[in-house]
């Protein structure tokens, strides 16, 4: 092929174009960038790069990507913070519309070679071309996440998606932002054909000169007995639709916009053609990018991003990483075999330890089986599952602790329990293991003090359940040693996490500032507030689960363990009711036992148990305004986090807004506590704190960040 080769053109902008007999070659690279995005001067190159395919230099085309493991990462998010008006979100739009447009109605066939991430405006860029093949490697995904900004689709994928794999599929993309395979792609649809990844790049060519030559067809979505032809039945896209706005009201209760917006545009669109559905999506998308939850949502993408390139250490992260390939976990418990399950997935080795064979062999079993529904899931081969498993072995002593550069300790949060097992560790690991404790409240200094090398131990405060939660809370002492943090900083990334470093203290972040939300709730609970309102209260507020809920969810038990802790360290301002005591006394640990607030049949959560109410003193119902609750529950945590930040626990706001809503679920839309403040306004927070001190209390005393803040109108983030 190099012989019949020529360079024609190689753009600045990051897109080089090659002729390969008659067929162009569209080769993505944008310099100085990770990723290749559809930015401004992208855009523009293109542009001109289809004036001379518009003019006949080419029987065919092919577009692929030089970044390893990307293809086209979608828009240039930065270019939404520039946003000032609908007006501009709508401009922007049109441009992207005007481009892709073009590259649909070419008069020759263009090919697109995806190998890695193809996301937003990558998968619709690929809509508009006649053809779709992706390379069958690790790192290829496709998927629509606008919907997670608080946008939807905004260079045609509203309308050509649904037109090629049908609305039930296509909305499934666009209402979850969920990221397929590329065997999963073809399966609905919107890629052609998965080819190995070294073949990629030939097969493309030899496609798309099939494609000229007319010696083969581009598939049709309307093409008869696809799903769009039979979503065209008369009342099945009123079905659908309606079925898919039911959904979204269960599981947003409406708060998110964009959501809505885009069964809206997808089901006035199909009752057009194509040419004027497409106009359905620039305003739709300008009025979206300027609303408070896209600003939001925005803000932390940009913040989660920051975190993970954040390691936390003095000079470069990366460079004083060392590589995790073998990893130990002592407690082979549920959260011990969730993190072995995290850990092969990435393919790490890894040595599950507990005290008896038969515990060491029930934590291998439910790794192995979550190994196993995960890789199914994904339509894994049986040989690559087989391999998965055997990843992850289990044993009773410390043999293969040597080896281990990392270990990772999750036994039950007892101090001498945790002190033990450290010290054991720590003879069968060598001198340079990582030593990670998981625990959720124990201050990880306590820990150390078992240790004879404090500098190798760090806090990995990993939420359950381990292989959904997103969050990986790392904590430090000023002992811990650089290497150590950056080496568990990024076996955090490396696991799918998005790490935060934080300071040692009692409860870390996510629990300490947790901690008084949910003992707000019991005050509430023994004020007279039915279970089934505080929780209904908190989801309105945007909470995944309510505070009853997660009580039960977490366990009695362990949350009576962690209040204990939290108290002794921060006083009355953790006041806690008498609720958990009465309830740990009588046996109610929660889901796990079957008996906590709300009733359990086989493992399913019921009602709300009417007997707790005899145990906490029968209080008399009481009605209290669903605001009221919304703002005691709420603004003792957005108060706690601000005070994490005076006490030093948070580096930055930054990743209390990320801890905040990936750690435990405060509500993205908002933009986690810090970024709350801001829109609400430090003076009108500290306001609403100070009428809450005068009726209940100094739990309610603002913090001297937030009073300081108000009376000079400070914020915390520019813009």
């Amino acid at each position: 092929m190099t012989d019949t080769m020529t360079a024609i053109e190689k753009s600045a902008a990051g897109v080089r174009m090659e002729m390969s007999d008659g067929i162009a070659l569209l080769r993505l690279d944008e310099p100085d960038k990770s990723v290749n995005t559809l930015s401004a001067p992208v855009i523009e190159a293109m542009r001109t790069i289809l004036d001379r395919l518009e003019s006949g230099e080419a029987r065919a085309a092919v577009l692929l990507s030089d970044k390893p493991g990307v293809w086209i990462a979608g828009a240039d998010i930065e270019q939404f913070t520039q946003f000032t008006s609908a007006a501009d979100g709508e401009r922007a739009t049109r441009e992207g519309h005007k481009l892709l447009n073009r590259l649909e109605n070419l008069p020759i066939p263009v090919v697109a070679a995806i190998d890695g991430v193809a996301l937003g405006g990558g998968v619709e860029t690929a809509l508009a071309c006649t053809y779709r093949i992706a390379a069958d490697t690790e790192k290829t995904r496709l998927g629509l996440p606008e919907v997670q900004l608080g946008l939807l689709p905004g260079a045609g994928g509203s309308q050509r998606l649904p037109r090629l794999v049908g609305i039930r599929a296509a909305l499934d993309l666009m209402l979850t932002g969920k990221r397929l395979d590329p065997r999963r792609a073809k399966k609905i649809g919107l890629v052609d054909e998965v080819v190995p990844g070294a073949d990629l790049e030939s097969i493309a060519i030899r496609i798309a000169g099939e494609l000229a030559d007319g010696k083969r067809e581009p598939r049709r979505g309307n093409r008869r007995g696809s799903p769009l032809a039979l979503e065209r039945l008369p009342g099945v896209k009123s079905f659908i639709i309606r079925k898919a706005r039911e959904g979204v009201m269960a599981k947003t209760r409406g708060l998110y916009p964009a959501p809505l917006r885009i069964l809206e545009v997808v089901d006035r669109g199909l009752d057009l053609p194509v040419e004027e559905a497409l106009e359905l999506e620039p305003p739709a998308f300008g009025e979206l990018s300027v609303t408070p939850e896209a600003r939001s949502l925005v803000h932390l993408f940009f913040a989660t991003t920051g975190a993970k390139s954040d390691a936390g250490v003095e000079g470069d992260g990366k460079a004083l990483a060392r590589d995790v390939e073998r990893l130990a976990i002592v407690g082979a418990g549920f959260m011990g075999a969730g993190i072995a399950t995290a850990s092969a997935e990435k393919g790490m080795r890894v040595r599950l330890k507990d005290i008896t064979p038969e515990n060491a062999a029930k934590g291998l079993r439910t790794a192995h089986e979550s190994l196993v529904k995960r890789a199914r899931r994904r339509k894994r081969p049986s040989h690559e599952i087989e391999a998965l498993k055997g990843r992850v072995t289990a044993t009773h002593e410390y043999t293969g602790f040597r080896r281990t550069e990392l270990v990772v300790e999750a036994v039950f949060e007892d101090v001498e329990l945790k002190h033990r097992v450290i010290r054991e560790v720590e003879e069968a690991a060598s001198e340079e293991t990582v030593l990670g404790t998981n625990t959720s409240t124990i201050p990880i200094a306590t820990l150390a003090e078992a240790s004879s090398r404090p500098g190798n131990v760090i806090g990995l405060h990993f939420f359950s359940p381990v292989e959904k939660m997103p969050l990986l809370e790392i904590i430090v002492t000023p002992q811990t040693e650089d290497w150590v943090t950056a080496t568990a900083h990024a076996y955090g990334k490396r696991i799918g996490k998005t790490p935060i470093v934080v300071n040692d203290a009692p409860g870390f972040y996510a629990n300490r500032i947790l901690t008084p939300y949910m003992a707000e709730a019991l005050l509430l609970l023994e004020e007279g507030v039915r279970m089934e309102e505080l929780d209904r209260a908190m989801k309105n507020w945007g909470f995944p689960v309510g505070p009853i809920t997660l009580y039960d969810e977490v366990g009695l038990d362990v949350a009576h363990k962690a209040a204990a802790v939290m108290r002794e360290a921060f006083g009355d301002r953790m006041e806690e009711s008498s609720v958990l005591d009465r309830m740990v006394e009588d046996d109610r640990m929660g889901r796990k036992n079957g008996r906590g607030f709300f009733t359990y049949e086989d493992g399913k959560k019921g009602k709300p148990d009417e007997s707790v109410y005899g145990l906490i003193g029968d209080p008399e119902p009481k009605e209290v305004p669903e605001a009221d609750v919304q703002e005691r529950l709420g603004l003792t945590m957005v108060n706690e986090a601000v005070r994490c930040l005076e006490d030093d626990v948070l580096r930055n706001p930054r990743d209390g807004d990320v801890g905040a809503v990936l750690g435990i679920g405060f509500p993205p839309f908002r933009g986690g506590p810090f970024w709350y403040v801001d829109r609400t306004g430090a003076e009108q927070v500290v306001a609403r704190l100070r009428a809450l001190e005068s009726r209940f209390g100094r739990r309610f005393s603002p913090s001297a960040r937030l009073v300081e803040m108000a009376e000079k109108g400070e914020t915390f983030f520019e813009g």
